[in-house]
């Protein structure tokens, strides 16, 4: 016997598994878990060294998302109302008969997430990166990572590597978002998401300051090519709230996919899902509901296609995927004809106005839900202008 001959060996053996998904994110943990947990042997591959690690996302989650899964209250904050301001400072206050937004504690979430999918069976693999993807008769495997299994996952965010070494389509169109987290900030409603609407500093997009779990989260995102002004925009929040004993917490920073969902996103032996697949709202750039909905049934999916010869993954979701046909629309608004300063100035206070941000901000599906349109023409949502 030859020693090293053997470590070589022992080196080289390729772990065979039913799953295995890149990205422990939103979509990779819940399919991860739902999959797990159902018996398929499932590992997550993550480039961070453990989750929670260099969040990208503000993680405000609708009603509809934090009715989707089972957050501990000491990871979430309810804030019921949102106060929209106009580039002069003016504001009008929002909110909806038993809707509610709900702010996270991002990284302990994830975490969460995490373990939830491990106590299901599900193997994470940290710091590592998947640099390569073959698809061989007996799976898919990734060499660095010495896996090899019979279906794949890509849930690995806007620039997915999966996407590009599977030829599938890519995101193409983003919003570019920048974030800081303080403590100790005073004179912040917590009842509130404070949204500053400002073409000069947020053009195609919005700013925003959260009431957060721990901390208060400033950020703004912008249509690329624009840069996100950060430093301009805190000095105008510092302005408006008590920054005396408040200390910088973290910075983050990241693209948003704001170009639809993609066309080609899967086959019969992987799929992507998330900001992969580009499942984000191209107008209120809002992915993580979908991305834990979808998830969960895509983890389904797949044990029954592995398992019970069902319909493959991608097929079985098609009916999930969002067409964002009206929110695209108001995309390409944003883009080329976002109202001048001294028109928000204007509309700001504007009944119509007020109605139409309603529906924008408390109805997930927006402009092409009848309800909403119900509702906004009978005016049922509740308005104060400040």
């Amino acid at each position: 016997m030859n020693p090293d001959v053997d470590r070589i060996k022992d080196v080289c053996v390729i772990k065979k598994i039913d799953l295995t998904i890149v990205g422990g994110g939103y979509a990779g943990l819940s399919c991860a878990r739902v999959a797990a947990g159902l018996g398929l042997s499932t590992v997550v591959v993550d480039r961070k060294k453990e989750l929670g690690e260099k969040i990208r996302t503000t993680g405000i989650l609708v009603g509809e998302a934090e009715q989707e899964i089972d957050l501990p209250d000491r990871l979430k904050k309810k804030i019921p109302g949102v106060r929209l301001y106009a580039p002069n400072g003016k504001a009008m206050d929002l909110h909806s008969p038993d809707y509610a937004f709900w702010a996270v504690d991002v990284p302990e979430m994830m975490r969460w997430m995490g373990r939830q999918a491990e106590l299901s069976g599900a193997e994470m693999m940290m710091d590592q990166n998947v640099s390569a993807i073959h698809k061989g008769e007996q799976g898919i495997e990734l060499p660095a990572q010495q896996l090899s299994s019979r279906f794949l996952v890509g849930a690995d965010g806007a620039r997915s590597n999966v996407a590009r070494m599977l030829g599938y389509s890519q995101n193409s169109k983003f919003l570019v978002g920048a974030e800081e987290e303080w403590a100790g900030v005073r004179g912040l409603d917590p009842n509130f998401l404070h949204v500053f609407v400002d073409k000069k500093m947020a053009p195609g997009y919005i700013a925003w300051v959260v009431p957060g779990v721990k901390v208060a989260q400033i950020g703004l995102a912008v249509r690329k090519p624009h840069q996100p002004r950060m430093a301009e925009f805190m000095e105008q929040v510092k302005r408006r709230f008590d920054f005396s004993q408040a200390h910088l917490v973290e910075k983050r920073a990241g693209l948003i996919p704001c170009g639809g969902a993609l066309k080609n996103w899967h086959d019969d032996r992987a799929m992507l899902l998330g900001d992969a697949a580009g499942w984000v709202s191209p107008l209120t750039a809002g992915g993580i509901y979908p991305a834990l909905k979808v998830g969960k049934a895509a983890g389904e999916a797949i044990h029954n296609y592995l398992d019970k010869q069902g319909i493959v993954p991608g097929q079985k979701l098609a009916s999930m995927k969002p067409s964002y046909g009206t929110k695209l629309g108001m995309r390409l608004l944003m883009d080329k004809l976002q109202p001048p300063n001294l028109v928000m100035n204007s509309l700001v206070g504007n009944p119509i106005f007020e109605r139409l941000a309603q529906t924008l901000f408390f109805h997930h599906r927006g402009l092409s839900d009848p309800k909403a349109w119900v509702a906004m023409m009978k005016g049922t949502y509740g308005v104060e202008s400040r």
